[in-house]
């Protein structure tokens, strides 16, 4: 089968391999799409820090998946052929003190479907083998390739969990890419009563108003300051970073009200430059998030996608086939994000 295999940055090579086999407690996968993620983009370009830096020479890529069972390893009785699946494409090992307290996206040994830190192939081939563990069976309702839609929305999911309570919250999102737009349905999804979203991006900006912001600002010429004093007047109770950017993560600390909280959500690449003596000042709690349990926030997200809470009408901006991954997909990616949501790969 052709597949998408990592040699190194800017070395993503579509050749043959061989189709997988299923072990003792997997499952054979015909994938029916892959969404291109933010750290893909990293892992391709070659970025300095963090997990771009981790992937394994000689893997398929892509760990945004959904597809449907064609073979049943060994050991595994509790699905059938033809179950369509969303893969939550991470391993851990059980026995480290973050998975014995059941937060195995903290694993010391964690391994992603894509090639991150083991060499596990991921779904941007037409077929992949994968953990039961690993396979959430898709709703009714749900179409299988907005199903792939399932990874990257359990992050906004998870990423909602790690908030304090949303119910009744002035909520404001940094960032309208897939995760911030998703973290903006979650919110809405969770009761927040009022939801602001900065974006530079003219068509994300309108993904976020069809989507049911409250208000949505272009933080390169809106007073975001004066917008915020009209619909929150002590300011923000919670903001979500989802851009890993200096600037904008300033401007979710000026606008967060007196112990208020930031959630910290974006991958950075970089160390990041925060105004401590604001923070202080303000008493401003701040939490991070680290992708998904996926026992808890797979199921969650895959009824969200299944009841409409999340939209994949407006997430997917285009579906590729593998072998224009490449030219319409990463590069594209690189020089015109702000023109996309999600782009999915139909790998068969």
């Amino acid at each position: 089968m052709k597949a998408a295999v990592y040699h190194g940055p800017r070395d993503i090579r579509i050749e043959d391999v061989a189709v997988p086999e299923p072990g003792p407690g997997q499952l054979l996968i015909e994938v029916s799409r892959n969404g291109i993620c933010g750290s893909d983009l990293h892992t391709y370009v070659g970025a300095a820090r963090g997990g771009a830096t981790m992937h394994v020479p000689g893997v398929v890529l892509g760990h945004e998946f959904a597809g449907t069972v064609r073979e049943i390893g060994p050991g595994v009785d509790d699905i059938t052929v033809g179950t369509h699946v969303a893969i939550a494409p991470i391993e851990w090992c059980g026995q480290c003190y973050a998975c014995t307290h059941s937060w195995p996206q903290m694993c010391r040994q964690l391994g992603l479907y894509g090639g991150y830190r083991l060499p596990l192939h991921g779904g941007l081939a037409p077929f992949a083998c994968v953990s039961r563990r690993a396979a959430f069976v898709v709703p009714d309702g749900l179409d299988v390739n907005s199903a792939a839609l399932a990874e990257p929305m359990a992050v906004a999911v998870h990423a909602v969990r790690r908030a304090p309570t949303i119910l009744g919250s002035a909520v404001m999102v940094l960032g309208a890419g897939p995760i911030g737009l998703g973290v903006l349905q979650a919110a809405i999804a969770s009761g927040a009563t009022t939801t602001v979203v900065t974006e530079i991006s003219p068509a994300r900006r309108h993904a976020a108003q069809l989507l049911g912001a409250s208000a949505v600002l272009d933080p390169s010429v809106d007073d975001v300051r004066a917008a915020l004093r009209d619909l929150s007047a002590p300011g923000m109770d919670i903001v979500f970073e989802t851009t890993a950017n200096d600037a904008a993560l300033a401007q979710g600390l000026r606008a967060l009200r007196p112990r208020g909280t930031l959630v910290s959500v974006a991958g950075w690449g970089e160390l990041a430059r925060v105004d401590m003596g604001l923070a202080m000042a303000k008493e401003i709690d701040v939490r991070f998030t680290m992708t998904y349990e996926p026992a808890i926030d797979f199921p969650a997200t895959l009824q969200m996608l299944a009841s409409g809470a999340f939209d994949p009408a407006v997430l997917i901006s285009d579906h590729i086939p593998l072998e224009r991954l490449i030219d319409n997909g990463l590069e594209e990616l690189l020089h015109h994000a702000d023109q996309h949501v999600k782009i999915l790969v139909d790998p068969s």
